[in-house]
């Protein structure tokens, strides 16, 4: 039975919004069994993320709205780019012409952009650390997506994921260009970076170390930090790599 195309829509973001934590609770047991320790459930994700949701939520004496807001901003962004990119279909879906590769960047650089106020209106040294941070290291990454994405469409003569996608599956010479094989060289070292997997932070390290994800929503609780660490997992999938979330 073929489903009807909206409810594949639909199903796209469903899948990122379920999946996104039990892969993040995968590659943290693998990670950790490579480390020689025992490691968290692979669930675990979604447990620390239930718990949240039960939990009181506070806001810092002085803060704005945009520091209740950013959460639910962020999350709505975080949902809309799996209806613009090919998550479950290789096959153009009705809202997959509404945006490019480049529009889904910039909706993810919203998120960040609201959350980074959000840290800088609480006053807290931490969480306007972790936001300059965040900024400056998705300074130095994101040209080199830009870079990538311009050389793919230049061959392909598109930024539309799934016309992209369709050329680069249309033979292997398309796979084997050298233009390709570099371009995908760069990305994979900028997904190395935007997922944490680089040699910098360890579990032995200390949390000032490296404050980057942790330190923005540090001023965040309860239901609020629910959705900003809901909304990392997301971005953290292989699908949306972005530390810019």
């Amino acid at each position: 039975m073929t489903l009807p195309i909206p409810a594949v829509q639909t199903l796209q973001v469903l899948t990122v919004l379920v999946g996104a934590p039990g892969i993040n609770g995968v590659i943290a047991r693998v990670e950790a069994r490579l480390q020689g320790r025992r490691g968290p459930r692979v669930l675990q994700p979604y447990y620390d993320i239930a718990k949240l949701f039960r939990k009181e939520a506070l806001a810092p004496i002085g803060s704005s709205w945009v520091f209740l807001a950013s959460p639910l901003i962020a999350m709505t962004c975080y949902l809309t780019v799996p209806l613009l990119i090919p998550v479950l279909t290789t096959f153009p879906l009705p809202f997959g012409y509404m945006g490019d590769i480049l529009g889904g960047g910039f909706i993810l650089a919203l998120a960040s952009f609201v959350i980074a106020i959000a840290a800088a209106g609480t006053g807290s040294p931490y969480a306007q650390l972790g936001a300059s941070r965040a900024k400056t290291f998705a300074a130095i990454t994101e040209p080199v997506v830009l870079f990538v994405v311009f050389t793919v469409a230049l061959i392909t003569g598109t930024d539309l994921p799934y016309a992209m996608a369709k050329t680069v599956r249309a033979s292997a010479d398309q796979i084997v260009r050298p233009a390709h094989l570099l371009a995908a060289a760069a990305l994979f070292m900028v997904i190395l970076y935007e997922t944490g997997r680089i040699p910098v932070e360890t579990h032995t390290g200390t949390n000032e170390f490296g404050m980057i994800e942790e330190a923005r929503p540090f001023e965040h609780s309860g239901p609020y930090l629910a959705l900003l660490r809901w909304g990392s997992t997301i971005c953290r999938t292989p699908r949306c790599n972005s530390r810019s979330c």
